[in-house]
């Protein structure tokens, strides 16, 4: 069976929409995702900065590493966002990578950084799309690279 791209997405939605068992708001698959990942520690770092530019910070980092903000704020602490969808080469594979970050504010001008990133994919075989998975990524260098670019960003003059 061949499907166009436009159907993959639509296909992809659907199996992403599923995962959250017909909810109707934006915030019970935020809710979702942070409980499916919920299991998986986070990697921790501690940065030198004070809470808002720690949050600024790691704002402008999930942009920068492709990330949309989809959830969070400065007032709860978090951020919540989604990579772009990626397909296969045979369109029979969608995958997505969605990332959470927490904020705790510390004694003497330190912030812990909690990050978690998820891979969700969707597959569709010739018969039928099967529901999209949601794995915790455990040992990625994506948390390098994300840790990496906060510090660059906090370091940069100007950033005080």
């Amino acid at each position: 069976m061949n499907t166009t791209p436009f159907r993959r997405y639509w296909i992809l939605l659907a199996a992403l929409l599923g995962l959250c068992g017909g909810c109707s708001s934006m915030e019970s698959v935020r809710s979702t995702m942070r409980d499916r990942i919920a299991g998986v520690p986070p990697k921790v770092r501690t940065v030198n900065g004070e809470l808002r530019q720690v949050y600024e910070a790691a704002h402008q980092t999930m942009e920068k590493l492709g990330y949309q903000i989809t959830g969070g704020g400065s007032a709860q602490r978090r951020l919540e966002g989604h990579s772009r969808i990626y397909e296969s080469d045979d369109f029979k594979t969608c995958r997505q990578r969605a990332i959470l970050v927490r904020l705790e504010d510390l004694e003497g001008g330190r912030v812990e950084v909690q990050l978690q990133m998820t891979e969700i994919i969707a597959e569709d075989t010739d018969r039928s799309a099967r529901p999209a998975t949601e794995t915790p990524l455990r040992d990625s260098t994506a948390y390098d690279a994300f840790f990496d670019e906060l510090e660059r960003r906090l370091q940069a003059p100007g950033s005080k």
